[in-house]
């Protein structure tokens, strides 16, 4: 992650710890001339932060609570964020062994909610 990518998640989170900080294959179009940004999912306790940084910001914040049915999609190499529609880049391309982990804190976190 480079200082300014570093930048946003420390204003976005506030001081939250950031557990997990992955920089998926999905790249957007962030304002750089030649090339597209690289989005970065980031996991707190309670959400999942999505960001990319150029000459302009995107970000994006959702609660781990608002996505239960979260998977990956083996075909397409792809983590679909379910059921959220609200937000703009739902599905994220990543290696499996990434959406793994992910989804592994997923898990842990509803399941502390269902307790």
């Amino acid at each position: 992650m480079n200082q300014l990518e570093q930048q946003l998640l420390d204003e976005s989170t506030g001081g939250t710890t950031v557990r997990l900080s992955v920089q998926t294959k999905t790249r957007i179009d962030a304002g750089r001339w030649w090339r597209n940004a690289p989005v970065w999912l980031c996991l707190t306790d309670e959400e999942v932060i999505l960001l990319a940084v150029g000459r302009r910001q995107y970000l994006e914040r959702i609660a781990i609570a608002d996505c239960p049915r979260t998977h990956y999609n083996h075909a397409s190499g792809e983590l679909v964020l379910e059921p959220t529609e609200t937000i703009l880049h739902q599905r994220l391309k990543l290696p499996p062994s990434e959406a793994l982990k992910i989804l592994d804190h997923f898990k842990s976190k509803h399941s502390t909610l269902n307790t």
